[in-house]
């Protein structure tokens, strides 16, 4: 990949917050839509990104609702959660405690990500149920399924991936995702790696998803409070399968990250905009989202 870099005088955030959704290039031909989403938020204090992958395939026909949906509550449920951090004299002791069992807090938020996106799902159900054109994407098993019992089998047809992190300087940083795509974080030394466990369920087109019914056990995580990445990014798998091997993807990561050091926000964003439908047109063909957060520490 080719980036040109162009230095910029300026003073830098602390932080900076990005995110990139393009349609993938064989999705083009056929006229479908782009089924992944992404959000990015940041503030003084802490820095979100989220990519989300919806399905796509016969069965799950508003996974671009579904992903778009995903995104939109993750970033409410997050900036919720982070709100009770940012209140006088609440930050230690909450800390703490997030500390002290980081598996309950991790999964109090995911469950909470979770609610959030089912309600939002069935309401989307409720104002629009599904039409006859739509169930004829079905297959035979799934169409009777749902003929069966469409209040608890609708819910597959917006399935979708998460990937979501969260930088907040001096206290704590993390990651939780369910599904597949790869969160990959970039370190002052140089250095990089995938923070968030893989989940072996997750393999070739098969993956976990939040329209499972089980998903809060198969949500992932990472959470620490120190040893902090000069940045954090996370993709679809339209990204990953777009390079042969961890090595190529981090070094894509890489040039991202060098192109925000070296650029002005906006024409380093525009930057990536411009190349990530190159990015899917020579690899997967799939659609692509890029989300991360770059911490200037100062």
């Amino acid at each position: 990949m080719m980036l040109m870099m162009i230095s910029f005088k300026k003073h830098r955030k602390e932080l900076y917050a990005f995110h990139s959704s393009h349609l993938g290039a064989s999705h083009k031909k056929v006229n479908q839509v782009c089924q992944d989403a992404s959000g990015s938020s940041y503030k003084e204090k802490y820095a979100i990104a989220i990519v989300c992958d919806g399905h796509g395939g016969n069965n799950y026909f508003r996974s671009n609702q579904g992903s778009q949906i995903a995104t939109e509550v993750t970033i409410k449920v997050i900036k919720e959660f982070m709100g009770n951090f940012l209140k006088p004299n609440a930050s230690k002791s909450l800390r703490e405690k997030m500390f002290i069992n980081k598996d309950q807090f991790m999964r109090q938020l995911a469950q909470s990500i979770i609610v959030g996106w089912q309600k939002q799902i069935a309401e989307d159900y409720r104002n629009r149920p599904f039409t006859s054109e739509e169930l004829l994407l079905m297959d035979e098993k799934f169409r009777k399924k749902y003929e069966t019992n469409p209040e608890e089998s609708y819910i597959k047809a917006y399935g979708t991936t998460l990937i979501a992190s969260v930088v907040y300087p001096g206290y704590f940083w993390f990651g939780l995702q369910i599904g597949d795509g790869k969160c990959v974080a970039a370190y002052e030394d140089g250095t990089f790696n995938q923070p968030i466990p893989w989940d072996d369920a997750c393999f070739l087109n098969v993956t976990t998803s939040l329209c499972d019914g089980n998903a809060i056990d198969k949500f992932r995580y990472c959470l620490h409070e120190n040893h902090f990445p000069r940045a954090i990014f996370m993709g679809t798998d339209g990204v990953d399968d777009s390079f042969a091997n961890d090595k190529d993807l981090y070094d894509f990561y890489q040039e991202v990250l060098q192109t925000f050091q070296e650029k002005d926000e906006k024409l380093a964003k525009q930057e990536i905009e411009n190349f990530l439908p190159i990015l899917s047109e020579k690899g997967s063909g799939d659609d692509i989202s890029v989300a991360g957060i770059i911490y200037n520490k100062v």
